[in-house]
């Protein structure tokens, strides 16, 4: 099995090009651009003295922070060292059967899957559709052993929200088959989640990232909300020491940045509609997404998406070639929204390349 590709090559570049990390502008992960919060700098300051200890064994002050935070009851979330970690861990434990997955979608979804010997069909949202959604496309593709349902919202790299009343509906119309939905981009776009949602819905479980919206990718923290029983199984199967005290105290501040979410969710939509802008003036057809990141199909004149990021990464500008993500071809690229200076340094560079 091959490995998925990802986003986030800047020790590749670095090492190909001799490029020092400060002449990178990784625009393939898709990272708040305001950095992490400075509670978060401060907090690994402090925890920094803990390295000699060992962590919680389960991280358990980290799942009433979160239960606060949330306002959930404290068993209903299991952290994890990163949202992979548990998407890892859930086909491990519960052993599906089936799985419909909603395409195109993170590429380690299926290769967990499979390590679990769980069979997978998928349903591909069209480009051509703006990756429309549809309850009822996605039951006429669901099966009679299916056993899992697993999607994203916001969609990754579509980066399209879905309404969180069609996910209710669905949710309620699967019946005993779980839904999965990984909401690691919702920070951006709260009012698509559906977390809050989880203990009235008992089929559903929910995966969230700090990683994306705090800027941590460094410390791997993540965390899955579902229903008591399948939480206390997940828990159960879990390593010891899974999480770092330096992810743990890092986790923790970041529920505390309160001016931070605030800032981020005021100044990405500008960042994010001038940078859709400046695509489009290039003649890049940009999908209307919601969250830290754009989704862009290359014109004819340059419709080859991984010579474009070889050529930008021996200058240090790192993009996400997307066609590895089925049902996209070789002209789709994903882009981070990044501080105002970087983006233009980008499109100024595109320019060049696509005239």
């Amino acid at each position: 099995m091959n490995k998925p590709l990802h986003g986030g090559g800047v020790d590749r570049a670095m090492r190909e090009f001799g490029l020092l990390r400060e002449q990178i502008h990784d625009f393939s992960a898709s990272i708040n651009p305001l950095g992490p919060p400075p509670q978060v700098l401060k907090a690994l300051t402090a925890a920094i003295k803990r390295i000699s200890d060992y962590p919680e064994l389960d991280a358990a002050s980290l799942s009433r922070e979160l239960a606060r935070f949330h306002e959930l009851p404290e068993g209903n979330l299991l952290p994890g060292s990163g949202s992979t970690e548990l998407i890892y861990l859930l086909p491990r434990v519960f052993r599906p059967r089936r799985a419909l997955l909603i395409q195109p979608c993170f590429s380690e979804y299926a290769p967990a899957l499979q390590q679990a010997g769980c069979r997978i069909d998928t349903l591909g949202l069209e480009p051509g559709e703006n990756f429309a959604f549809s309850v009822a496309q996605v039951l006429a593709a669901v099966q009679d052993e299916t056993d899992l349902v697993l999607l994203a919202n916001p969609g990754n790299p579509s980066g399209i929200g879905i309404e969180p009343q069609q996910l209710i509906a669905l949710a309620e119309r699967l019946g005993n088959c779980r839904l999965l939905i990984d909401e690691a981009f919702a920070d951006f776009c709260p009012e698509r989640s559906l977390l809050n949602l989880v203990p009235q819905l008992s089929n559903l479980l929910i995966l969230r990232s700090l990683t994306k919206f705090y800027a941590i990718p460094g410390l791997r923290v993540g965390y899955l909300v579902g229903p008591l029983l399948d939480v206390k199984q997940l828990a159960s199967a879990r390593e010891p020491w899974a999480i770092s005290n330096l992810a743990i105290a890092a986790a923790k501040a970041c529920l505390t940045a309160d001016k931070y979410r605030q800032r981020t969710l005021q100044q990405l939509p500008r960042l994010r509609a001038d940078l859709r802008q400046g695509l489009e003036a290039l003649g890049i057809k940009v999908f209307p997404g919601e969250a830290n990141y754009l989704l862009g199909r290359l014109p004819e004149v340059f419709p080859d998406a991984e010579e474009l990021a070889t050529v930008l990464r021996r200058e240090g500008l790192l993009i996400r070639n997307c066609a590895d993500f089925v049902p996209l071809d070789k002209r789709f690229l994903r882009v981070a929204v990044s501080a105002e200076d970087a983006n233009l340094k980008l499109l100024e560079r595109l320019r060049t390349i696509l005239g």
